[in-house]
């Protein structure tokens, strides 16, 4: 076998997914019978962590081709719900490492085979090839963190907006430095920020109360009971700047610079001859039309596209937070599984108000569904909070825009912003500890990554 032969994308994954069908088989046949007489099963680590990819791999090996049977369709989706359904199903009997890594996993790659699927039901049974779009595999698909939708679009004529007036097209090998430099200095500060909102959380952590927050609303209402006190709430705001400082540095920031020095040396050449041809072409892994659309892919990532978070503390509606400054991660799934598929379910019934009324509260469903799988399989909670907190918000964007519209910021004078972000301010502080709590019940379960934690220790 060939060097080329042997660093295929498809070796790339049916290589590991023999090895690890081979390492599931040998335990099942050497187990002894007592092992699967309760499921869960008492597996080993290797063996868990074996069946997890092993579920993953196949899926990935099976959607190398276009879907065009609905056996391989349906194949395909019960492998998904499959692989959706593990870490959930393991919960408690793991530590949190790597079981709470499996269960993000879970929960990213699962929305991702599930877009995947709806995005390629178009080949079932499909005759005419004319309809037909490019088709790009599921593995394809796992280095496409971020859509088009998030694509910095250039300077309109005669506007105001601050947008980037330079979409970079071919960077320079200075530019591709200069990004990495300066990713990884405002990296490390955000890093360095982070320590002292983690020192902050785990020596002032306070008694988090064993009800939900929606049973203790109800008893404010109903009786008085304050919900929340002060000393808690501030503790809260900490964990929220936890979360984003930590959102921001392990799912943009370290990808990002991971990804610049991914293309500086694999994807960027000086070279002006005529027959270069690149490691990745080379070697097999890609071909000449996947090395170029990846290149592309990951110059509109770097350099054209907007950021995880865009200042959220600024946002004075519904919309402007949710959809531009908050966690742009996950937006593309809660449109594609959520807001779409609701809103044309109710579009041939209701009028169109009511009908993206749906969506939205579709939308908020499949945000409250990805929250409440992470929270049952990392914490074993089922107390409902985040499908609250989720739920909720999605009736305020409504009620919102129903009073105020949409909001039209060259309408909009500063008095009346300024009035929008406090309401809104308000309006979140009001049910973000829905959002909280969960995560610090059971503070063993999901640790906080410090060097202070060791320190103190």
């Amino acid at each position: 076998m060939s060097k080329s032969d042997i660093f295929t994308k498809s070796n790339l994954v049916y290589i590991p997914l023999s090895v690890t069908t081979a390492h599931t088989l040998h335990f099942i046949f050497n187990s002894q019978l007592s092992t699967w007489q309760e499921f869960p099963p008492n597996l080993p680590t290797s063996v868990y962590s074996s069946i997890f990819f092993t579920i993953l791999l196949s899926f990935i090996s099976l959607s190398f081709e276009p879907i065009q049977t609905r056996s391989r369709f349906y194949t395909l989706l019960t492998l998904a719900l499959i692989y959706v359904t593990i870490p959930i199903s393991f919960r408690g009997k793991y530590p949190p490492l790597p079981h709470n890594v499996f269960v993000t996993y879970g929960a990213i790659f699962g929305l991702k085979m599930f877009l995947f699927l709806k995005s390629n039901r178009v080949y079932l049974n499909q005759e005419d090839s004319k309809q037909k779009k490019e088709f790009k595999s599921f593995l394809w698909s796992l280095f496409n963190l971020r859509f088009n939708s998030y694509i910095i679009p250039p300077k309109k004529e005669n506007s105001n907006e601050k947008e980037n007036t330079l979409i970079i097209t071919s960077p320079t090998t200075s530019q591709i430095n200069q990004k990495i430099i300066n990713r990884s200095i405002i990296t490390f500060a955000k890093c360095l920020i982070l320590e002292l909102v983690m020192y902050n959380a785990i020596t002032c952590t306070l008694v988090i109360p064993e009800n939900s927050y929606q049973l203790r609303l109800i008893e404010f209402f109903m009786k008085g009971i304050p919900a929340i006190t002060m000393p808690l709430m501030l503790q809260y705001l900490n964990f929220l700047l936890y979360a984003h400082l930590s959102l921001s540095v392990y799912l943009y920031d370290i990808y990002t610079i991971i990804s610049a020095i991914f293309y500086r040396l694999f994807l960027h050449s000086s070279s002006e001859e005529i027959n270069y041809k690149p490691f990745l072409i080379k070697s097999g892994i890609l071909t000449s039309s996947e090395y170029f659309s990846l290149k592309e892919w990951m110059i509109t990532y770097l350099f054209n596209t907007k950021h995880l978070f865009s200042e959220p503390w600024m946002a004075s509606s519904p919309r402007d937070f949710w959809s531009v400054r908050w966690q742009l991660l996950a937006n593309e799934f809660f449109k594609e599984l959520g807001f779409l598929p609701v809103k044309n379910v109710f579009a041939p019934i209701a009028p169109k108000k009511i009908a993206n009324m749906m969506g939205v509260l579709g939308a908020f469903g499949v945000s409250s569904l990805l929250h409440e799988y992470l929270i049952i399989g990392m914490l074993d909670i089922w107390k409902g909070e985040h499908a609250f907190f989720f739920m909720i918000h999605g009736v305020i964007f409504i009620m919102w825009e129903a009073v105020f519209g949409r909001e039209n910021k060259n309408e909009n004078s500063k008095i009346k912003r300024f009035l929008k972000w406090f309401l809104l301010l308000i309006i979140n502080l009001s049910v973000l500890p829905a959002f909280i709590e969960p995560f610090r019940r059971k503070p063993d379960l999901l640790p906080l990554p410090s060097f202070w934690q060791n320190f103190i220790k």
